[in-house]
């Protein structure tokens, strides 16, 4: 076992990398998380490796041939549909899509989620919690937005009788 981990960490090649830790974790019934110890990397790194293992031939050819480098391939190894993995790649490589733009369209077929609009800025975040605060004194507010989801968090600390009548308040107020 310490000879094929000795092996992994000093390959070059990712697919010959992801072959061997494919195996490790599968003959060898290692588990995502001590194998990346092992490895010294992240085990989101090492499930990106192991996609890879996925990939269809003309994509790992595409990546030989220096078509599309080893990011676009983390990327599109995420699609599990064979038909809308190819297209993807075709896109890529006939649009010459830059990293970020693949993230994008990858993101719209796996959520379906496209991204528009822009985040709220510092200030605007700060304004929106601090007049809701404010308006709903013992209300804690907090906002984190990411490119799929924005999340609003609305906490009331205290006893239920106080924090069920704020409650309700808030929720009549957002129903106007």
């Amino acid at each position: 076992m310490d000879d094929v981990i000795e092996k992994i960490k000093k390959e070059t090649d990712v697919f010959t990398k992801a072959k061997l830790i494919r195996f490790l974790l599968t003959e060898k019934n290692f588990r995502v998380i001590d194998l990346a110890k092992k490895l010294s990397i992240t085990s989101s790194y090492l499930c990106h490796l192991n996609r890879l293992n996925n990939l269809p031939e003309i994509i790992v050819d595409g990546f030989y041939s220096k078509l599309v480098d080893v990011s676009h391939l983390f990327l599109i190894s995420r699609v599990k549909d064979e038909k809308k993995l190819m297209e993807i790649y075709e896109k890529i490589l006939s649009e010459n899509l830059t990293i970020r733009q693949t993230e994008e369209l990858i993101r719209a077929v796996i959520y379906q989620i496209h991204d528009k609009g822009a985040f709220f800025t510092d200030v605007e975040k700060a304004d929106l919690i601090s007049r809701s605060e404010r308006k709903f004194p013992g209300l804690k507010v907090e906002l984190k937005q990411t490119r799929i989801k924005t999340n609003l968090n609305l906490e009331i600390k205290g006893n239920l009788e106080n924090s069920s009548k704020l409650a309700k308040e808030v929720l009549a107020k957002l129903s106007d």
